[in-house]
């Protein structure tokens, strides 16, 4: 084994090691790179540590506005209650006491339910619970909240008057919200967004308007501490969050209140984006220097690496018959000739390989067996020159040793012609291919005699059998059949069992397919039966509507692929149901209003049950607007027309018809005429004209069959 530094022995290999090492790219590509991530840090935590501040002056702002008011409302009570003023009967009397308008009114309350509005807007009593009471009756102020019909509520503080008893008489005031949001105004900071929430999470506040899904993650964040940070993605820009707490309780008897202070992240670190535009551009210019200094060096063995060069280039061309000559006495010299080889080799296996691609994509592109099978048989001649070729199948699960052999006896037959055969197959025969590593020869009256009984006429001299074992198994083998011994046989077996190791890839592929797709359709099956039997009186009703929409599908001319989406959604159209209860199904008389509304749920209900799974994304607006009518009167949504989707449209149909002709609690099933008879009248306006046109004339074709290929019959 060659020494790592062997390099080193040669003087071209020491001067790239000296111009590295002067470079010094390595070490200052590490010293950026480490730089980068500290600044980075250190402005991180240096922002929300500044955010944490702000958020606290924020905190104590909103703190001293009320403060503020309590003492004013404080003030007035004191007045109130030592008679120096029993009562005013203009607002402007006030203005001598409240020059910066703090209070939006005042309102006097005796008894707890007696109110007299001093001046403003009247005020509500506050909650009537004993914590309040008591927490009056000490002599401080209450804070509590009315929702407002604007939407941002209304802020309310009590006081008990001097001297009285707060279940006697109270003073309530409405607080002016812009004396508190102008002090917290004033705290904020530039390029900063403020956001203050009340206890249940709707906005008090705010600068501007911030996102809905961050003042969630706010909330959810508040519920683990009093205090935090985070960060959230708005697209291209980050913005960084920080949450305090103003504690009301304590003071106020209120609920705690959120404070959201937030930046986008391009405005924190503007000034480390500059500093990474340095970093870089001295980066730069170090490379740059070295690069130089390199250049100089290298100049003296530029010449052969320009050889070198112009040879692989003409390699990459394609042209492989390129050759490069090298005089320079040193290892440039021998890897001039080493080129020259790979060459040659490039070339050959480059004809192969391409050959094999083409071969390996055809036989890759199909997705059923029969056509894989065609693929493999009439291509894999144009990578061995063989006389004939055959394919035997198997099905590993199965309980006899039997195999289905495709035979293409004669190569030169085109279109080819591919024979069928049944083989008996021993299990000595079985084990033996199974544990053969790679593709085997075998001479006439050789073993492996059951896998070649299939051939008739004039039997090949030799046979090349190569075992299909994907993941283990064993599907199948591969046999190709020579009249005269193949040349060279080592390169032979390579490529043959390339085609043997992809042919077993399709052929596994295709059988998972068939088994995911039957799979996916049971399953499907049976949530149906699932939901349906929620109720006696649905059970069968969403196979039935299945079968009359993919027949009113075909008939519509409908590719398989929406024949598919009918197959799927028809069968989870109900699947929203699962939560109606069964008395709202099984009820024999006409539904509440409360009652019909829970059914109308069940659309956007079932749309909302698929949407987490990708692969029934498709059959989302079947389910969702199965309930649509053509003339726009239909739910949850009331589209009309083409806005519905086509596939809804035939749903719809279905979906109708069979729920008129089976009994239901409320009423028997309706007569085949009474419902041929009711599609029509509702042509245009609840159904499409087209899937009803679509539905009469299978109808006039319907036999003695028919029931089973459109699905309408009685349940």
């Amino acid at each position: 084994m060659p020494s790592v530094f062997s390099y080193l022995r040669s003087s071209f290999g020491r001067r790239i090691l000296l111009l590295f090492a002067l470079c010094i790219v390595v070490p200052g590509a590490i010293f950026g790179f480490l730089s980068l991530r500290q600044v980075e840090e250190k402005f991180h935590q240096e922002t929300m540590r500044r955010m944490r501040l702000q958020n606290r002056e924020i905190v104590m702002s909103i703190h001293g506005g009320f403060s503020s008011i309590e003492t004013e409302v404080e003030f007035l009570a004191g007045i109130l209650g030592n008679g120096t003023i029993s009562t005013l009967q203009r607002s402007s009397d006030w203005g001598w006491m409240f020059h910066d308008r703090p209070l939006l009114g005042a309102t006097r309350i005796r008894g707890g339910y007696r109110a007299e509005a001093l001046f403003g807007n009247p005020c509500p009593p506050p909650p009537q619970t004993d914590a309040a009471r008591s927490h009056l009756a000490s002599n401080r102020g209450l804070v509590y909240l009315q929702q407002n019909a604007g939407g941002i509520p209304r802020i309310f503080l009590a006081h008990s008057i001097l001297g009285k008893a707060p279940e006697r008489e109270l003073l309530v005031c409405e607080v002016n919200l812009d004396h508190i949001w102008g002090r917290v105004r004033d705290a904020a900071p530039p390029v900063t967004e403020i956001a203050v929430l009340s206890p249940d999470g709707a906005p008090l506040f705010q600068t501007q308007p911030m996102p809905v899904a961050v003042l969630k993650r706010a909330e959810e964040e508040r519920r683990k501490g009093p205090a935090g940070n985070f960060e959230w993605g708005q697209g291209p820009e980050t913005l960084l969050v920080d949450l305090g707490t103003v504690f009301m309780k304590p003071v106020f008897l209120a609920d705690d209140w959120i404070v959201v202070v937030s930046q986008p992240r391009s405005e924190a670190f503007a000034a480390a984006k500059r500093f990474t535009q340095a970093l870089f551009l001295s980066i730069a210019l170090v490379v740059l220097m070295a690069g130089l200094f390199a250049h100089v060096q290298i100049r003296r063995s530029v010449a052969p690496l320009a050889v070198l060069k112009e040879g692989t280039r003409r390699i990459s061309g394609g042209d492989f018959d390129s050759r490069v000559e090298i005089g320079s006495g040193d290892e440039f010299e021998e890897l001039g000739h080493s080129f020259n080889t790979m060459a040659d080799h490039l070339g050959r296996e480059f004809r192969i390989q391409s050959e094999m691609g083409r071969i390996v994509q055809t036989i890759l592109g199909e997705t059923e067996k029969r056509k894989i099978i065609e693929a493999v048989l009439e291509n894999v001649t144009a990578v061995v020159a063989c006389d004939c070729a055959g394919l035997s199948l198997m099905d590993p699960g199965a309980m006899k040793n039997e195999a289905i052999t495709y035979i293409r006896e004669d190569a030169s037959i085109v279109p080819s012609v591919i024979r069928k055969v049944m083989l008996s197959l021993s299990t000595e025969e079985i084990r033996k291919m199974k544990s053969a590593e790679k593709s085997v020869i075998v001479g006439k009256g050789a073993e492996f005699g059951n896998f070649l009984s299939g051939w008739t006429g004039t039997r090949p001299a030799i046979f090349l059998l190569s075992p299909l074992v994907p993941r283990g198994e064993m599907v199948g083998v591969l046999i190709l059949g020579f009249r005269n011994p193949p040349a060279p046989a080592r390169e032979i077996l390579i490529r043959i069992r390339q085609v043997a190791d992809q042919t077993a890839i399709a052929l596994s592929r295709a059988r998972l397919i068939e088994e995911l797709a039957q799979n996916d359709l049971g399953t499907l099956t049976a949530l149906a039966r699932t939901v349906d039997t929620n109720s006696h009186w649905t059970a069968g009703h969403s196979e039935r509507v299945t079968t009359l929409a993919m027949g009113l599908g075909r008939e519509l001319g409908l590719p398989p692929d929406g024949i598919d989406l009918l197959h799927r959604g028809g069968l989870l159209h109900d699947i929203g149901k699962v939560g109606v209860p069964p008395s709202i199904l099984d009820k024999a008389g006409k539904l509440t209003e409360e009652e019909y509304a829970v059914i109308k749920k069940h659309p956007s209900k079932g749309a909302e049950i698929l949407e987490p799974i990708p692969n029934l994304q498709k059959i989302i607006p079947i389910v969702f607007q199965h309930h649509e009518r053509f003339d726009g009167k239909g739910y949850p949504n009331g589209l009309s027309g083409e806005d519905i989707s086509p596939h809804a449209r035939i749903l719809a149909l279905a979906d109708v018809v069979d729920a008129l002709i089976s009994d239901r609690p409320y009423r028997p099933g309706w007569s085949r005429e009474k419902v041929l008879a009711y599609t029509r009248e509702n042509a245009g306006q609840q159904f499409d004209p087209e899937v009803v046109e679509a539905f009469f004339r299978i109808e006039a074709r319907r036999s003695v069959d028919a029931p089973a290929e459109t699905g309408f019959t009685a349940a």
